[in-house]
């Protein structure tokens, strides 16, 4: 059987991106996954990137955990939409990465969302993700993690 590979947009078309009032879950993910993200020179401008764009209007950032060769978000899209802050994001960090990194092609194609619904899916899916570092043995408890936080509040 002959394997068929999909192309195009993945972003469901019956889903408001622009939606403010509903938080996204976003992953991130380094090509070809290696782990860069294990320091504080590309992890702080990292969030440096998050805060510039949420200062623009583009996203509140609900959540964050910078993964060595991962990232997830909790964000709410502002009113350009969630493809439009993510390819934002995504852009201003592999501009400086290709000046400072190991100058490899820093992100793999297109991002892994969900939009997270009611109030429990939101608890259910932050504690997956402050849980991430523990289960990758990075750190005993969340709390021990240097690179989760937020940046706004819900």
């Amino acid at each position: 059987m002959e394997t068929k590979h999909y192309r195009g947009s993945q972003r469901c078309s019956r889903i408001d991106y622009a939606d403010e009032a509903h938080a996204f879950s976003v992953t991130l993910c380094v090509k070809p996954r290696r782990p860069i993200f294990v320091a504080a020179f590309p992890n702080a401008n990292l969030i440096a990137e998050m805060k510039a764009l949420q200062d623009k209007g583009f996203w509140g950032v609900l959540l964050y955990c910078i993964m060595p060769d991962h990232i997830h978000l909790v964000v709410q899209p502002g009113s350009t939409g969630l493809p439009e802050a993510v390819r934002r994001f995504k852009g201003r960090v592999a501009t400086w990465w290709r000046r400072s990194g190991d100058g490899i092609h820093l992100w793999q194609d297109g991002y892994f969302d969900h939009r997270i619904r009611g109030t429990k899916g939101f608890e259910e899916k932050c504690e997956y993700i402050l849980q991430n570092p523990v289960r990758a043995r990075l750190a005993a408890r969340p709390e021990d993690y240097p690179w989760c936080g937020s940046l706004t509040a819900r």
